[in-house]
């Protein structure tokens, strides 16, 4: 279908076209024209508003004429004209060129005659104005006889002329009032009718302010002295144009190929009828609402909730203040109110309703219930503005998931027809997983097609993303999905930060772990292992086997690894840790944030002999191993209003907890060997306060043993 069937000004001409069963009312119009004996001219009054069908209607007129030998149509829009000189001069010259080509056959054609006299009509312009003009260049002689001619030749052909002229409404108000003029001074011409459409309301106000100083009705009283027959346009049944909407809104879905399930049918029916039904006012404005889903569904397919977007663009379209106090105000309208037994909410309540008052207001929308329940419907956060229901955040992710406006990750998409910078499209998503879905054999590091559109600045994006699709992905889908997530792990960034767990580096494990779930039960343990055997990264392979769900006696899982299985999965993660051990690297160097985790993966995995072996190795290597060792066992402590971190004190739990993996006596070997002789501690635990000498850490290692034994012992002294 063509575009311009689209298009909200372009008017119809033919009676198959007839949407409102406007033909009847036209071709009773021709009819009466055609078949009129009284040689007078006659002027009527086409009325309606802007997007009413004023046009169509002019065009069913003449096209019932088309056949009819006794009318000559001429059409004229004045809208076309540049200056009322043109306009004035245009007038004549079109009627004069529609009799020369139908009705004059022989001597001088009327065109030649209009165009001798026609530079009067400038001058006389010139000098008093287009509308002061217009009584004396008719009444001039040349005018005179001209005007003699075409009633002699239309009485000789028994024809009338009718002048069809529309848009009058469109044009500034002296050129109004000229047209007008120049109507009243030529009505008077035999067997010629006018048939003029405008908006009366638009036409009788610009007239009123030229006769300011009459009575107050002054426009209305001087359109009663031309208009001789006033027609309003039928009226148009509400169910027809709401039938003409929708019409509108299969053509663009279908054309975006977006296809609605019967539930969001309803939804949009129940939203666009409560809240728009009284501004489908004429079949411009549905047009024009039907237009813009032309454009915008197709620019926004798969990256927002279309029923969402239909509906805010009717907000758009029907209450532009409405739209932009949504727009403006993103934290009024997304999520949900804090529900914690300390916030309060009222002020903020209080604030969005004002807001909403003033712009509906503002809006002039009669509905205004209705309108409220489109944005309660819309927004569930209004909900509680307007009553009593609140969300927790919870449903954050049903937002995310269902694309929703009321989402904060969604709601700017709606708005700029884009996708944000920082944010990533939700198509690239879908590329993503149909493409993992697609590869049949092993899956490469260069053939991954996460390498393709995951960047170190976009993977907190992209994973969080990913992560909350993840339960609706079919198990053919997350099975190769949750292997390129896995040889992808480099690219993921894992900056040092209180809560590490929001990462991406540990969210893409977490990610991992839900897509396993979605396996059958027997194929998980398999898989866990192909991700952990993937991962080109020791920390990663760490990391998934984290946060692989497990079975809890005191919290039992569905689903959950058993821990017969995670044992298994064990055994294949010591497998990876040793081939990365065997390299000789130095974990304390490359992996110190994971040093513990790994040290317990060892002991666990590999046994006592292979951990006393590699530590023993590493710290006679490298003297400073045994500081480097002690500080990553050392917490970080965070400035509360600095942000910056520092090491603190090596204490008892950190003790415990270095020597529940590693033989203290290895510790203190290789202490030693830093100190030409072993230092001596006092009885108060030794610090450094100001954080300058980190040596402090094996003084503090060394007190601690001390006081563990002494304890030891003296229990051991009390049971005796």
């Amino acid at each position: 279908m063509e575009a311009n069937n689209y298009s909200s000004d372009a008017p119809i001409s033919t009676k198959d076209d007839d949407r409102f069963s406007r033909w009847t009312f036209s071709e009773r119009i021709a009819q009466v024209i055609s078949k009129r004996s009284d040689p007078s001219s006659i002027v009527i009054g086409l009325y309606g508003v802007w997007g009413d069908g004023k046009t169509s209607v002019l065009n069913f007129i003449e096209e019932a004429l088309i056949d009819d030998d006794n009318v000559i149509c001429i059409k004229f829009n004045p809208w076309r004209f540049g200056s009322e000189e043109e306009l004035l001069t245009g007038f004549f010259m079109n009627i004069a060129e529609a009799l020369d080509t139908q009705l004059i056959k022989t001597g001088d054609k009327l065109k030649d005659i209009l165009k001798k006299v026609a530079p009067s009509i400038g001058a006389a312009a010139g000098v008093k104005g287009v509308g002061e003009s217009i009584a004396s260049f008719i009444s001039g002689p040349d005018v005179v006889e001209l005007k003699n001619r075409i009633e002699q030749e239309l009485e000789s052909a028994k024809k009338r002329v009718l002048i069809l002229m529309d848009d009058i409404d469109r044009l500034e108000k002296s050129e109004i009032h000229a047209i007008f003029r120049l109507v009243k001074l030529t009505a008077d011409f035999k067997y010629t009718s006018y048939i003029l459409a405008f908006d009366k309301d638009i036409v009788a106000a610009s007239l009123q302010e030229k006769y300011s100083s009459a009575i107050n009705n002054a426009g209305e009283a001087f359109l009663e002295k031309i208009i001789q027959v006033p027609l309003h346009l039928p009226f148009v049944e509400k169910n027809v144009l709401r039938e003409l909407c929708f019409k509108g809104v299969d053509e663009a879905l279908s054309i975006a190929e977006i296809k609605l399930s019967d539930q969001q049918v309803q939804e949009f029916v129940r939203d666009f009828t409560s809240a728009f039904d009284d501004c489908l006012t004429t079949p411009r404005k549905a047009k024009l609402y039907d237009n813009t889903l032309l454009f915008s569904l197709p620019i926004l397919k798969n990256e927002i909730n279309p029923v969402d977007l239909m509906l805010i663009e009717g907000v758009r379209i029907f209450y532009p203040r409405l739209y932009e106090a949504i727009r403006d105000h993103k934290s009024y309208f997304t999520g949900a109110f804090n529900q914690s037994m300390h916030s309060n909410n009222d002020k903020e309540k209080e604030n969005i309703s004002k807001l909403i008052d003033v712009s509906i207001d503002s809006s002039n929308i009669s509905d205004k219930e209705g309108c409220i329940e489109l944005l309660k419907n819309m927004f569930p956060k209004l909900q509680s503005v307007y009553g009593n229901m609140s969300y927790g955040s919870d449903w954050y992710e049903k937002w995310n998931l269902g694309q929703r406006i009321c989402s904060e990750d969604y709601f700017s998409r709606y708005f700029t027809y884009s996708i944000p910078k920082g944010d990533i499209s939700d198509q690239v998503i879908i590329d993503i997983v149909e493409n993992c879905k697609n590869i049949t054999e092993e899956l490469e590091r260069d053939k991954n097609p996460l390498s393709e559109c995951i960047t170190s600045s976009n993977s907190e994006k992209l994973i969080k993303k990913l992560r909350h699709r993840a339960k609706i992905f079919s198990a053919d889908e997350s099975r190769p999905l949750a292997v390129a997530v896995s040889l992808q792990c480099s690219t993921y960034t894992n900056p040092e930060t209180l809560y590490n767990w929001t990462v991406p580096f540990v969210q893409a494990a977490m990610l991992i772990s839900d897509l396993i779930q979605n396996l059958n039960v027997n194929d998980r343990a398999n898989m866990a292992c192909k991700c952990i055997d993937n991962a080109p990264d020791v920390d990663f392979k760490l990391e998934i086997f984290r946060w692989l769900k497990r079975e809890e006696e005191d919290k039992p899982e569905k689903d959950a690894f058993t821990e017969e299985q995670i044992s298994s999965i064990g055994d294949c993660l010591g497998k990876n840790t040793s081939k990365y051990l065997d390299s000789g690297v130095d974990i304390t160097k490359e992996n110190p944030r994971s040093t513990p985790t790994l040290l317990y993966t060892i002991k666990k995995y590999l046994g006592h002999k292979y951990l006393d072996d590699y530590l023993d190795g590493v710290l006679k290597k490298d003297t400073n191993a045994i500081l480097r060792l002690l500080e990553i066992y050392t917490p970080t402590s965070w400035g509360m209003e600095s942000g910056i971190s520092h090491k603190s004190d090596f204490e008892r739990d950190q003790y415990n907890s270095l020597t529940g993996v590693v033989n203290p006596d290895t510790i203190l070997t290789a202490i030693g060997k830093v100190y030409s002789t072993m230092p001596i501690v006092g009885k108060e635990f030794p610090r450094d306060y100001e954080y300058k000498d980190r040596k402090i850490l094996l003084k503090q290692f060394i007190w601690l043993h001390e006081y563990v034994i002494n304890e030891t012992e003296n229990d051991h002294g009390k049971k005796a």
